[in-house]
């Protein structure tokens, strides 16, 4: 039933709901009820969502879209083939067609020549027509996660572009073109085949993020040294030996990650890199770590997983500003009492090394609620450990503990202990002091079990595992 709305009202609801059997009737009726075209189109946006698409599309050819109305945005079309009638649809500024399983984009693209935003990822589209060169406004431009395998030659007429998405095609190389979009903000060319980067590339001066990560690279042009206003470069799952000694000229870098490369020796140029925040270097066959790591103060992040590294320089302490170091599976067999100066440090991870005791100088990281010790040799605990009085999470799996400190009573937030595969053969009332802790992990150790039951007494609404 029609509400109390007038009946022009009315009408002009059912056309724009979409229920209309065909856009031939509607027209009818927006004739009949004196509606022109500017009438028809003063929302334009409404109309794209209240009509299904082909419908809009339709309105636009019958009428010759060359109004001054402009369609701002559309949303996400479902089009398994992009209809050429999108050319219609002149004073379009941002096209949305991701997730629609698209595997051509029509050469009439070329005419929506007022683009400035352009999506067109998630998709199987196998190539571009030349004419996306014609879309000279473009700033916005998103292929990601199609089967592209180049691009085409007048990619570089888009000399407005500043967001660039590629990642998640089938990219072997990219065309020396890429260097005439020098507005580039943001790159992102990660998980596809690369096999090298044209030097061109280095023309890219106004890149801030460049991600090239998950790709076949065994190295890279010395021209990225050029990119001297990069905060963020992304390089890991690659097969690099060595990092160009120019990469020392991107002086503003924040973050780099370098993760599964092949390295073996630490970069040299890295430690100029002075405004690093964020460093990943892990799983990269690295066997020593340089004293010059001291000279990245202002880095909060470190990364240097499953390595070959036998120990830590004293300058390690150098580094006040840490939050987070992450260095297990390796191999050290002791932490230099440097460690005790990372005083900001909140998460710690030594896990998977051939340590068999902690510097009492862990306690000095009172800011940590994060420590992961598990798969080490540990016979005990420090009673410095007392001091870790925000910690929340602690780990000791696999280790070879006998017994747990009183002082383990001191910390009075712990959440979660996780005490597996040890050998302990007692546990004291102090556990019952943790009031706040919800797991507590004890599978395989020889705990009598009338000690079992008392564990579970003293710690009545946290969750006990044995076996």
């Amino acid at each position: 039933m029609l509400s109390e709305h007038s009946e022009e009202e009315n009408l002009m609801r059912l056309l724009f709901s979409g229920q209309l059997e065909s856009i031939e009737l509607g027209l009818v009726i927006a004739q009949s009820l004196q509606m022109n075209y500017e009438e028809l189109t003063r929302d334009i946006e409404l109309v794209c969502s209240w009509f299904p698409i082909k419908t809009v599309l339709t309105l636009a050819e019958k009428f010759q879209f060359v109004s001054s109305q402009k369609i701002v945005s559309l949303p996400d079309c479902d089009w398994k083939v992009i209809p050429p009638q999108i050319k219609y649809l002149i004073n379009l500024q941002e096209l949305s067609i991701c997730r629609s399983q698209a595997t051509e984009v029509p050469a009439e693209i070329g005419m929506l020549r007022n683009l400035i935003h352009l999506d067109l990822s998630d998709n199987q589209i196998t190539h571009l027509p030349v004419e996306i060169g014609k879309l000279t406004c473009l700033l916005t431009l998103k292929l990601s996660s199609n089967k592209l395998q180049s691009l085409p030659a007048e990619i570089g007429n888009l000399t407005q572009l500043t967001y660039l998405g590629l990642s998640g095609n089938q990219f072997r190389s990219l065309s020396q073109e890429i260097g005439n979009l020098s507005e580039l903000v943001t790159l992102y060319v990660g998980s596809n085949q690369l096999i090298s980067l044209p030097k061109e590339i280095g023309n890219l001066t106004e890149l801030v993020t460049l991600d090239i990560s998950h790709n076949k690279l065994t190295l890279l042009p010395t021209e990225i040294g050029n990119l001297t206003k990069l905060k963020t470069l992304w390089i890991s799952y690659n097969k690099l030996t060595a990092i160009p000694s120019e990469i020392a000229n991107l002086t503003g870098l924040e973050s780099l990650n370098l993760d599964r490369n092949k390295l073996v020796v630490f970069p040299s140029a890295i430690p100029d890199l002075k405004n690093l925040t964020e460093l990943n270097v892990s799983r990269a066959h690295l066997a020593e770590l340089p004293s010059t790591i001291g000279k990245l103060t202002k880095l909060t992040k470190l990364s240097l997983e499953s390595n070959k590294l036998i120990s830590l320089p004293a300058e390690i302490g150098m580094l006040s500003q840490l939050t987070s170091l992450s260095i297990p599976d390796n191999q050290f067999s002791s932490l230099p009492k440097e460690i005790g100066k990372l005083r900001k440090l909140t998460w710690l991870n030594i896990s998977t090394n051939q340590l068999s005791e902690l510097p009492s100088e862990i306690g000095k990281l009172t800011r940590l609620t994060g420590l992961h010790l598990d798969k080490n040799l540990l016979k005990e605990l420090p009673s410095a450990i007392k001091k870790l009085k925000k910690l929340t999470h602690l780990e000791a799996r696999r280790n070879q503990l006998t017994s747990v400190p009183v002082e383990i009573s001191c910390l009075v937030k712990l959440e979660k202990l996780s005490l597996r595969n040890n050998e302990l053969l007692h546990i004291g009332e102090e556990i019952a002091a943790l009031t706040h802790l919800q797991e507590l992990s004890l599978e395989n150790n020889p705990l009598p079990a009338e000690e079992k039951e008392q564990i579970k007494s003293w710690l009545p609404t946290c969750k006990v595992t044995f076996d």
